[in-house]
This record gives C-alpha cells, sequence and structure tokens, in this order.
C-alpha cells in the first residue's frame, strides 16, 4: 500500500513523461534523491508545471510505493531569481545540480547535502564570485557523500613536499609513495586546501587565478570520475 509522505526539495532535473506528465528529481533531506511522478504537470492549468522547474525549493507531499514516488501535491519555497539571470552563475548552480544527482543516492537519510546545496545557491544569489563558491561546494559535496579527497599532505605518509594527484589513491600522494605525473605546485595545493576549509560564504570573496581554478575543476572531475566507477 502507498504511503503519504512530505518532505521538501531541491530540484535537479526533469524530464517529460507520456503526454502530459513529468518526471521531477529532487535533492531532499529526508530522502536524498528523490524522483517524483508528476501526473498531469505539462499541462497548462497545472501549478505543479511551473513549481517544479530546476533550481526551485519546493514542498511536496508524494505517495511513496515500488517504483517511482507519485506526487500529490507542491508548494513553491523560494527561487533564485539572480542566479537564473547571471549566465556565470546559472552556469556554476547547473553544475553543482548536476554533481548532487550522480553523488547523492536515493533513499539517503541525511539532511547535509541539501543544507549545503541551499547554501551554496543562497551564496550565488547573494553575489558572490561563482567559480571558487562552485569548486568548495564540490569538494564539500564529495565529503558529504562519503567520497571526500584526503588533503592533508601525503595520504600514505602525510609528506606535504613533491605531491601529486591521485585520485585512485584518494588525493595527495607524494612520489616517495609512488605519486605519478606533474607534481601540484604549492600555490595549487593551499588554494585546494583553503577552498576546503573556508566556509563557503568566504569562498566567494577568495581571488583565485583562472588558470589555477581550472585545474583543481579538472582535478575534481577526475576524482569524481574514479569514485563513481568504484
Amino acid at each position: 500500500m502507498a504511503k503519504l509522505t512530505r518532505d521538501q526539495g531541491l530540484v535537479l532535473r526533469t524530464q517529460d513523461y507520456a503526454e502530459t506528465d513529468r518526471i521531477a528529481v529532487l535533492l531532499t533531506p529526508g530522502h536524498g534523491r528523490l524522483d517524483l511522478l508528476a501526473k498531469g504537470a505539462r499541462r497548462l492549468e497545472r501549478t505543479a508545471g511551473a513549481a517544479l522547474d530546476v533550481l526551485n525549493v519546493v514542498d511536496v507531499i508524494f505517495y511513496r510505493r515500488s517504483g517511482l514516488a507519485l506526487l500529490r501535491e507542491v508548494d513553491l519555497r523560494r527561487t533564485f531569481p539572480r542566479v537564473r539571470s547571471d549566465l556565470a552563475c546559472l552556469e556554476a548552480a547547473l553544475s553543482g545540480m548536476e554533481w548532487a544527482l550522480r553523488l547523492v543516492p536515493r533513499g539517503m537519510e541525511d539532511p547535509e547535502p541539501y543544507k549545503l546545496t541551499l547554501t551554496f545557491l543562497a551564496a550565488l544569489e547573494g553575489g558572490l564570485s561563482p567559480g571558487p563558491l562552485r569548486a568548495g561546494y564540490l569538494l564539500r559535496l564529495l565529503s558529504t557523500t562519503g567520497h571526500g579527497p584526503h588533503l592533508a599532505g601525503c595520504v600514505k605518509c602525510g609528506a606535504r613536499e613533491g605531491l601529486t594527484w591521485s585520485p585512485e589513491r584518494g588525493g595527495f600522494l607524494c612520489r616517495s609513495c609512488g605519486g605519478t605525473g606533474e607534481a601540484l605546485s604549492p600555490k595549487l595545493v593551499r588554494t585546494l586546501e583553503a577552498l576546503a576549509r573556508l566556509p563557503l560564504p568566504a569562498l566567494g570573496r577568495l581571488r583565485v587565478d583562472e588558470d589555477l581554478l581550472e585545474q583543481v575543476n579538472a582535478m575534481l572531475a577526475s576524482f569524481r570520475g574514479v569514485q563513481l566507477a568504484r
């Protein structure tokens, strides 16, 4: 028997289903990733269709059942108009939503990924620099979902010199312990540590060179790829 349940969620993705329905994927505090079937949401007269836009925060009442949960009611709680109107902020936000979609499992009863993501979007909405914010958010999202990289020196011996990036070994790995590839510059190491340590709102004021930020993003992407392949 289907059970009627309530939760709050951030819309990560939507897709059309059948002739008039829509599937909405939400990030929630009580159910992790939640896939909802919204019957008739594509009809113009249905308010559910507008409420279930990506980046909207909504209250939902739904039936839990095998397969897709069935949406009964939805109420819009919050939007992020400044994020939507700024291309750089919107790109950072949508990239973050894609990471949450991949990293947060269905049924995860942990509110931290949800709270973290709302803090990230609120900081973007406040006009803070999207580049460092996105990188800091991704680092924290990896950690809150059990995939965080080791950034306190070499993962094997703790050394802080001659560090390389080893997604397979879980983070920094020095050459003496088998690290391969180009050694990371001290500035890059410090930047990663700062991105992981400072509160998200503070990261919006952190000045990071574009080249350095590109390196960080590439490192995080390679790390996520290895983690999700396991």
